[in-house]
């Protein structure tokens, strides 16, 4: 098999861990950074510069993949998949909102799905919901981690310093629709006396942040090792999903606190039982369990 990858690299995260997860089992991968070529010439002249980049690729691919793909016109996708017509046309999406909107409900987005042979939703809920409007090309496709990047780290006594908390949250702050309960449950956190640290971006103003989470937050994503060495230097990592309703709504977090040998406190996010050995409502643990229901 021989693919190609459209979708952003410079962060070093999913688009890099999906091109070299290819690299098992496809004799050719290409990856293309359409955000960085979005960025660098502009939306419009953007969409010629990713379609020359994906015609001049140095193979004849099988199978092309898109991640989200929100850096790419419905007439670009098209002219793409003309340019291909033996090649499977993929899309992965691994989100809920697009924006201030669910997918399903952004009406120019979906305007992209049936370009696709396949629009894969790492979301089980997303897809199903997906399916109910009429989209049958959607299908369910879970992320994972990547143990090259993920492993537990050894930290020594400085860095344990430098990335130890006894609770430790990594994620985004200032999408307050998608994610209506972060802010107010650091705060209790912070308010309880815990000793926790906040990583992550911020997309909203600084000052509009309460002043609990401004006193702990350290002003700087982690990402790969360096969140391995905060998984493995802090006491308990939180996770708060955005959607606790929504079929396997989980964050991709899970897979990477757990590889790195970290403990991972989450919402009882629909679904997790299903993939998991988790203990029956109202029964203690026991140990034998992969991951364990709390009752509070």
């Amino acid at each position: 098999m021989k693919a190609v990858i459209l979708g952003s690299f410079a962060d070093t995260q999913t688009a890099i861990y999906i091109l070299e997860a290819m690299y098992n089992f496809c004799s050719d991968v290409y990856g293309i950074d359409i955000k960085k070529i979005n960025k660098e010439k502009g939306v419009v002249k953007g969409q010629e510069v990713i379609l020359d980049e994906v015609i001049g690729t140095p193979f004849n691919p099988n199978l092309i993949l898109v991640l989200k793909g929100l850096e790419i016109s419905p007439a670009t996708l098209k002219k793409i998949k003309e340019s291909f017509p033996n090649a499977k046309f993929l899309n992965w999406f691994f989100d809920k909102y697009l924006l201030d909107k669910p997918i399903w409900e952004s009406d120019e987005y979906l305007k992209t799905l049936p370009i696709y042979d396949y629009f894969f939703c790492s979301l089980k809920g997303v897809s199903d919901k997906l399916n109910e409007h009429g989209f049958e090309n959607a299908r369910y496709l879970d992320e994972a981690c990547r143990p090259a990047y993920h492993n537990p780290q050894h930290c020594n006594f400085f860095q344990g310093e430098k990335y130890g908390a006894d609770i430790a949250f990594v994620g985004s702050l200032g999408f307050t629709l998608q994610h209506p309960d972060r802010i107010p449950t650091l705060v209790r956190l912070v308010k309880d006396g815990f000793r926790i640290k906040i990583w992550g971006d911020v997309f909203c103003d600084w000052g509009s942040l309460p002043s609990e989470i401004r006193g702990v937050h350290m002003k700087m994503p982690v990402i790969n090792d360096n969140h391995s060495r905060v998984v493995t230097s802090s006491l308990i990592n939180l996770g708060i999903d955005q959607d606790v309703e929504i079929d396997r709504g989980h964050s991709a977090r899970l897979y990477r606190v757990l590889c790195a040998g970290g403990l991972y406190l989450t919402n009882a996010t629909k679904g997790l039982d299903e993939m998991f050995k988790v203990n029956k409502r109202g029964d203690r643990i026991t140990g034998k369990e992969e991951i364990g229901r709390a009752h509070v």
